[in-house]
């Protein structure tokens, strides 16, 4: 686990893309920008809202999740004739991710499928921009396995596609994880922290460290999976663990880059003015991971809340220029709570 560059520029972007968001109006965003919790607040709120309620998105889907569950419990022994053949599909088409959460140590018959999620393509093509997708927004995920088949065309290294994690679905100040695959530095996978609007610290892994076989080029296709109990967030890519990060354990310290080579006496001045341009960007890097990792550290000794549960769902992160990120083979994975 290491801090880089390429995560100070991803972090950035998150701040920056959160300002935006939670500034922006709805006559200001554009329809491929628009703000992940104003998608969950359309969605999930209109009810709340025409009544006079406060609009907790997550409250409303807990409540409307605790009446579809009644409902079909009520209903299941009448329809179980008529649906056995609609469950024989269904376990058909779960009999595959069964299969792969063997690969991640997740037992099958702890948990259920949540959503398979149809292919879509989200295509941003605008300064500091993101895009969000999911067919099921009220679905709340406690514990969790989220994988997809990811494919990628980005014009910047530093921008990414990959999941937002147990968001709270607030429009003006989200708390929320990001997931994020990138194509920067041989490939990266940066796992970010959303506090209520702020971005509180992320952490950078290397998948080819471990996955000989992520590729960073562009129209490539690699699997990423995050797997979410408690506190713990484990990360694959193309089956191969990559990473973990335990946010109640302290963070590692950073790795620090080595500084810029000294011009050798009596260099020209051309010379030094690049040593010093060098120097000046070197420092600013060292301020920022030891920024992030400060930020880390205090996260964890104020023991900061985990976020327990919330939405999921794709996204797509664009430092400039056109990004389109692909999602295929999608799906969620609820684990009971005495699921390992």
């Amino acid at each position: 686990m290491k801090t880089t560059p390429l995560t100070l520029i991803l972090l950035a972007l998150i701040v920056l893309l959160v300002s935006a968001l939670a500034c922006a109006s709805g006559s200001t965003v554009e329809p491929t920008a628009e703000s992940l919790s104003q998608n969950f607040a359309l969605t999930l709120t209109a009810k709340a809202t025409a009544a006079g309620d406060g609009g907790n998105p997550l409250q409303t889907a807990q409540a409307e999740a605790t009446a579809q569950a009644q409902a079909l419990d009520a209903t299941q022994a009448a329809n179980q004739s008529a649906n056995s053949e609609a469950q024989k599909a269904t376990a058909a088409a779960e009999a595959p991710i069964k299969g792969e959460l063997n690969i991640y140590g997740i037992d099958p018959e702890k948990g259920h499928v949540a959503w398979i999620h149809p292919p879509v393509t989200l295509d941003v093509d605008s300064y500091m921009s993101m895009d969000y997708a999911n067919d099921y927004p009220a679905t709340i995920a406690a514990d969790f396995v989220m994988a997809s088949d990811i494919t990628w065309n980005t014009q910047y290294g530093s921008s990414g596609c990959g999941f937002m994690l147990r968001s709270d679905g607030d429009q003006n100040n989200p708390s929320t994880y990001l997931a994020l695959i990138t194509r920067g530095g041989s490939g990266h996978l940066l796992f970010g922290i959303i506090e209520k609007g702020e971005p509180d610290g992320g952490y950078d892994f290397f998948p080819r460290e471990y996955d000989h076989s992520f590729d960073w080029h562009n129209d490539v296709t690699n699997r990423l999976a995050v797997i979410g109990r408690g506190s713990v967030f484990t990360f694959y890519t193309n089956g191969i663990w990559v990473g973990e990060v335990d946010l109640k354990e302290p963070p590692p310290k950073p790795v620090l880059p080595a500084p810029p080579a000294s011009p050798p006496p009596g260099a020209d001045k051309k010379l030094v003015e690049q040593y010093e341009k060098r120097l000046k960007e070197y420092q600013d890097q060292i301020e920022q991971i030891q920024q992030n990792y400060a930020s880390l550290l205090s996260r964890f000794e104020s023991d900061a809340p985990v976020f327990e549960q919330g939405f999921v769902g794709m996204v797509a992160v664009s430092e400039s220029g056109h990004t389109v990120c692909q999602f295929d083979n999608t799906w969620l994975w609820l684990m009971d709570e005495s699921g390992q």
